[in-house]
């Protein structure tokens, strides 16, 4: 038996041997004619490498260096940071939210999505002609917008456009629009930040204008209960025909007063003249007949103002005290309207003042400006990129194809 040293020579000379019978048949096969020449799969095998060489590496780098060199076109960038922060609040607690950004960091993603939507891009339309900043004819044909695209494609074309990030943690955003000049990209930021603020501000104001919507129906009710009630206090005037009762039984008072004074006079000269013995004198029969008319008329005013009389001066049927307490009805219904209408203008008032304050404001602590230089294309290292990508694509299809050709070797 062979020793394990011996063993481990023979194996080593086996693979030697191999290795040279390897070589030996990847080798260029001799002519007839006494020369060498390569074997047909090495000539497509060289001409693959050749080929692949220009198609993927050298074609694509070349035009690569003539596009961001000479043809693409200066696009530049207008740069926006901001934060969303509520109107609402004061004191210690909410600067302590302002500071910690509580809750504002789901307000800037909303918006984010907003920019990135196309209800904002048909807003912006509708202002600003989007589509011609994008289809100029100065810029290249790779970069510009089809004029004729559809709104998927110019959703799309805006979203590659237009760059927005937010901090989730404090909720403040950057955003920046590229265009191809510098007066279109200022023009596109200020106006996305508007229409942004205008969003937040929505969002936050339903609950306020419908609570103005129903502060406007519950005036609206007041008011016109208190017409109603000024319709029934007049006519209820009208019908007794006094426009105060207490000023009218004031007056009644008054007369009344007036009477018993004129008639206690009377009583006193009709007692005199009987005392001197005057029964049959003419005097006392004029006394008497005058003190029962003052009597007839004091009972008819009493009566007016307070008794189950159906007679009164006037001629009406109720009595002073009936007209009061009807008047009185009248005039409580009509307190009652006014406190009603007061409480209702006052809601209605603070309903209003709320719903026409800004609830949430965009806070822009960098201000769009205008660009002075094109940051876009970056010529260098987009070219760069082509040739570094391209050549490691072109090695590893290369190196791919050698291994593929050794295994396949005979």
């Amino acid at each position: 038996m062979l020793s394990p040293e011996d063993a481990r020579e023979r194996s080593r000379l086996i693979s030697l041997e191999l290795r040279r019978v390897a070589r030996k048949a990847r080798a260029s096969r001799s002519t007839v004619r006494g020369g060498f020449r390569p074997r047909r799969s090495d000539k497509l095998f060289r001409g693959f490498l050749i080929g692949s060489f220009l198609t993927i590496f050298l074609v694509p780098f070349v035009a690569a260096c003539v596009y961001f060199g000479y043809l693409a076109s200066n696009q530049y960038i207008s740069e926006a940071r901001f934060s969303v922060r509520s109107g609402e609040g004061s004191g210690v607690l909410a600067g302590l939210s302002d500071l910690v950004g509580l809750g504002q960091g789901k307000d800037a993603l909303v918006v984010a999505d907003y920019i990135e939507s196309r209800a904002l891009l048909d807003a912006l339309q509708d202002k600003l002609d989007v589509r011609g900043m994008f289809s100029r004819d100065e810029a290249d044909y790779l970069a510009r917008l089809n004029s004729d695209a559809p709104a998927e494609k110019f959703l799309k074309y805006w979203k590659n456009k237009v760059d927005i990030s937010v901090d989730r943690n404090s909720g403040l955003a950057t955003l920046k629009v590229r265009a191809f000049s510098s007066a279109d990209s200022l023009t596109l930021t200020s106006a996305i930040l508007g229409m942004s603020e205008a969003l937040a501000n929505d969002l936050t104001r339903r609950n306020e204008q419908d609570a103005l919507a129903d502060s406007k129906k519950e005036l609206e009710r007041a008011k016109n209960k208190l017409e109603v009630a000024i319709a029934n206090l007049r006519d209820e005037r009208n019908k007794a025909g006094v426009l105060d009762v207490a000023v009218t039984a004031k007056a009644y008072g008054q007369i009344v007063t007036a009477l018993r004074l004129e008639l206690s006079k009377i009583e006193l000269s009709i007692e005199s003249l009987k005392r001197n013995n005057a029964q049959n004198s003419p005097q006392l029969a004029t006394l008497t007949n005058h003190a029962s008319s003052l009597q007839e008329q004091i009972r008819s005013y009493e009566d007016a103002m307070a008794s189950q009389s159906t007679t009164s001066p006037n001629d009406s049927n109720e009595t002073l005290a009936e007209r009061a307490t009807l008047l009185q009805e009248k005039e409580i219904e009509l307190n009652i309207a006014q406190l009603e209408y007061q409480s209702a203008t006052t809601e209605y008032e603070k309903a209003r003042l709320v719903a026409e304050r800004q609830r949430a404001y965009l806070l822009t602590y960098v201000a769009p400006r205008l660009a002075e230089e094109a940051l876009y294309p970056r010529r260098l290292l987009m070219i760069t990129v082509f040739g570094v990508v391209g050549f490691l694509v072109w090695s590893i299809a290369a190196g791919i194809a050698l291994l593929v050709r050794d295994h396949m070797a005979p």
